[in-house]
Order: structure tokens, then C-alpha cells, then sequence
């Protein structure tokens, strides 16, 4: 007869720690999994074509780019408060630029920052499921997988920000790295959110010069006269139009001259007359 006997105890409470164990390893793997961003530029040729970017998106280097952007492997947090922050601006390349790491926003990290009033887009909230902050997502809400996807504007190359003091602070993606930003939101530092996306700038468009323009040709055929002797002609005017307006003097003296010899002749006859025997 072969007898049947219950587990023990204690092999039952290995068993279950055991299972624990493997439940918090899986859920610390999948936490620690590197957050995944890809960025396309919105009516550009990735975007047209459905396909993910290649390479760094390339923005307008003369006004604002609308970007669509998506995330994946996020830890999503369901219920939880807050969410995660999708920016565009600059970070540190020298250290940890992270706030889970001590970062701070305008010293480590600095952002174009948006009007609460008038929002242009510059930046998203993107909430928990079902936290206590989904209402005011403004990106929309992360999935439970810890996929999301919205779209946000970029201003320009050059963009004004503040550092911790308040001072303004001019921010040029020409001579320095941007690009998209994610970080946890409304003050929940959290590692497994903190992402840095570069992006470029397409060069400005080289200024054109004005073509000079040819001097059309007269009806008769021939070529108008170069500028040089068109200034001749009209100094040739000018001294006409001097000579013109002086020639009644010059007669004038003449007629005066011709009088007084006329006279002097006029008086030497008479005297040669009168001495005359």
C-alpha cells in the first residue's frame, strides 16, 4: 500500500517565496528596460510613408516643427499619481542631467517652456491610467503597456527659458544638442521614464542677391546709351542751358562796343576837320 503524504510547510513556504522572487526579478527587468522614443516630423517624408524615422528628424531651421512622437517600454503606473513630461530642449552631455539622478530643470536640463494661458504645444503631459491626474493629460494617456504616442511643437533652433534664479536664458540648438525630453511629471522623479532624443536642424537657406536688371532695348534696335554717356549728355545739356541763358549779355557788350568805336571815330573826324586850313 503505498501511502500518500502532504507536503510540508516548509516546502510550501519555499515555494512561495520562490514564486515572489521570480514576480519581483520580472517586474525589476521589465522597470529597468531602457525607454524607447522615436520621433518623426510631421508631414515629412517618414511620416508620409508610415514608416519609423531614420536618423536624426530633421526641423525648419526658420520657424516652428510640429514632431509626432511615440514611446515605448515606459513603466506605466495604474492609479498612479502623475505621469511623464514630453519636452524638447537641451541637457547636460557632461553628467547626469536626470532628475532620479539630481538633475535639476535649468542647470542639468532646460526646456522651452509653454504658456498655461495660450499653449502652443511646446510641452505634454502624458497621465497614469486611471490616476488622479488623467483629466488634465494634455498628451493623452500612457497605455498599460507602456506605450504612448503625441505630438509636440518645436519652436525654432533658438528658444528663451530660465535657470533657477528666474534669469532668462537663451537656448541655441545651433551651437548646442536638443531634443526631446522625457521626465517624470509633477515633481515624481522616476529613472525609468528619463529619456534624451536628439534632433537637428536643416540649414538656412542661403540669402539670393538681387540680379541686376538689363536695360531694354529700343524699339529702333539700337542699344540704349551706357550710363556713362548718358552723364555726359546731360552735363551737354546743362552747359547749353548755361551758354542760352547768358548769350542777350554777350550781345548786348558787343552792341556797346561797336557804339563807343563809333563814336571815337565819329569825334577824331570831326577834330581833323576843324584843324584842317
Amino acid at each position: 500500500m503505498i501511502s500518500r503524504h502532504r507536503p510540508s510547510r516548509v516546502l510550501l513556504g519555499l515555494a512561495g517565496a520562490a514564486a515572489v522572487l521570480a514576480g519581483v526579478l520580472g517586474s525589476s527587468a521589465a522597470a529597468s528596460a531602457a525607454p524607447l522614443v522615436d520621433i518623426s516630423v510631421v508631414g515629412g517624408a517618414d511620416a508620409a510613408a508610415g514608416a519609423p524615422s531614420t536618423g536624426m528628424p530633421v526641423m525648419n531651421p526658420d520657424g516652428p516643427t510640429q514632431l509626432q512622437v511615440t514611446g515605448s517600454g515606459f513603466q506605466s503606473v495604474a492609479g498612479g499619481f502623475g505621469g511623464i513630461y514630453v519636452l524638447f530642449g537641451w541637457v547636460d552631455p557632461t553628467g547626469s542631467w536626470q532628475p532620479s539622478a539630481g538633475g535639476a530643470t535649468g542647470t542639468t536640463y532646460r526646456y522651452a517652456m509653454d504658456d498655461e494661458a495660450a499653449p502652443q504645444g511646446y510641452q505634454q503631459f502624458l497621465s497614469f491610467p486611471g490616476g488622479a491626474t488623467e483629466a488634465s493629460a494634455s498628451g493623452g494617456v500612457l497605455g498599460a503597456d507602456g506605450a504612448w504616442a503625441t505630438t509636440i511643437t518645436v519652436p525654432g533652433p533658438v528658444f528663451q527659458t530660465f535657470d533657477r534664479e528666474n534669469n532668462e536664458i537663451t537656448v541655441d540648438c545651433v551651437a548646442t544638442q536638443c531634443g526631446v525630453i522625457t521626465i517624470g511629471a509633477h515633481g515624481v522623479a522616476n529613472a525609468n521614464n528619463e529619456s534624451f532624443t536628439p534632433v537637428t536642424f536643416a540649414q538656412p537657406a542661403p540669402a539670393v542677391s538681387p540680379t541686376p536688371s538689363s536695360t531694354p532695348t529700343p524699339a529702333g534696335g539700337a542699344a540704349s546709351a551706357s550710363p556713362s554717356a548718358e552723364a555726359t549728355t546731360v552735363a551737354l545739356e546743362t552747359t547749353s542751358g548755361q551758354d542760352d541763358s547768358t548769350l542777350p549779355l554777350v550781345l548786348a557788350a558787343g552792341v556797346l562796343a561797336v557804339v563807343v568805336i563809333a563814336a571815337v571815330v565819329v569825334v577824331l573826324v570831326l577834330r581833323r576837320r576843324r584843324s584842317a586850313p
